[in-house]
């Protein structure tokens, strides 16, 4: 014998089954008549998109700006060595010696 399923379980399967086009038109039919403006949120969606591509391009400029000079300031103290790690005296350093 064939049971019955509720109609809350036939409704809840019906809403699963509609395509997404037809569900995106069922939410924005139902935001107008809300009242909510479905282009301009939208237009803030993308604008924050967008912002957040900006901030992105700028902490990485300001990284790479200060890569670079700390690339020059290593480049200009390599300059002033007459031979490389010729002032580096490990046991001068740990024994305070002068």
């Amino acid at each position: 014998m064939a049971t019955r399923r509720s109609i809350r379980d036939e409704n809840e399967a019906s809403i699963a089954n509609i395509s997404r086009t037809r569900r995106a038109r069922l939410v924005a039919e139902f935001e107008g008549e809300l009242g909510i403006d479905y282009k301009a949120r939208a237009a803030a969606v993308e604008a924050e998109r967008r912002w957040v591509a900006r901030k992105t391009f700028i902490v990485w400029a300001v990284a790479l700006i200060f890569f670079t000079i700390a690339c020059q300031k290593l480049w200009i103290m390599g300059q002033d060595v007459d031979q490389p790690f010729s002032d580096i005296n490990p046991v001068d350093d740990l024994f305070g010696g002068g």
